[in-house]
């Protein structure tokens, strides 16, 4: 662990994030990463449940960021590129597929195209300021297996032929990623994190699919805003800014 962050390692736990949000609740001091084997009520974008099987990687990071929360919102993007350098120690390019862990809007991983990592970030207010009381990561990592979803076509590192590391020596190094990416996010802001996120983004100056809550957008993926938003350049000139929703492909079936 980077020096002075902390973790807490649990055989089996109800959801690491429950218990960051425990442990922050108590005073526990920051930065704090929360480490199971096992989840029995593992979640999560929109609350959708996260299977926890043996052998992957459940975590969260517990933190009190002193940033107005439309800045801290950004971690996800640099949580998404930690994730992306941490395992590149077990994934490696190949000629047909150099690039094969890349980033999908707002908050996945890819490997050769399917989820391999999630990330949901969930935060508190704090009691009469407008900034944040706390923040938690809660990351995912499929590395031994992965669930079989036909609309979010998923893997693992197992499933896609890489050597599958134990879930304790890749947060070990993940930990440190975020670290040093953390250290760059406090001192020139979110201009890094989205360059580098840029560079891994899937699909990219593509089209691509938004499914808002009531309708589903069509555009080009021009660019992101730099609150993190996904610009979508539509056929009639018109481009979004799309703060929520979920990306699809339109040729992944």
């Amino acid at each position: 662990m980077p020096a002075g962050t902390a973790i807490i390692v649990f055989d089996e736990i109800d959801s690491t994030m429950d218990e960051a949000r425990r442990q922050l609740t108590a005073g526990a001091a920051t930065p704090l990463w929360i480490l199971a084997a096992r989840q029995t009520k593992g979640r999560g974008r929109r609350s959708r449940p996260w299977e926890s099987a043996d052998g992957n990687l459940f975590c969260t990071l517990a933190l009190r960021p002193e940033a107005a929360p439309a800045q801290a919102a950004t971690l996800s993007f640099l949580a998404a590129v930690a994730v992306a350098e941490t395992l590149e120690n077990w994934v490696f390019p190949t000629s047909d597929h150099p690039q094969r862990l890349q980033c999908k809007w707002p908050n996945d991983v890819l490997l050769d195209g399917r989820k391999v990592a999630g990330i949901l970030l969930e935060s508190e207010m704090a009691t009469g300021g407008g900034g944040l009381a706390w923040l938690t990561i809660g990351i995912g990592v499929n590395l031994a297996t992965h669930p079989e979803i036909a609309e979010r076509p998923a893997t693992s590192l197992a499933g896609a032929g890489c050597a599958v590391p134990h879930p304790h020596q890749v947060l070990s190094l993940m930990a440190e990623k975020f670290a040093d990416w953390m250290a760059r996010w406090q001192a020139a802001g979110f201009a890094p994190v989205k360059q580098a996120w840029l560079a891994r983004a899937a699909r990219f100056g593509q089209e691509i699919d938004v499914r808002l809550d009531k309708q589903t957008l069509h555009g080009i993926f021009s660019a992101l805003d730099d609150s993190g938003a996904l610009l979508l350049q539509q056929a009639n000139g018109e481009c979004v800014a799309v703060t929520a929703g979920d990306v699809f492909f339109p040729d992944v079936k």
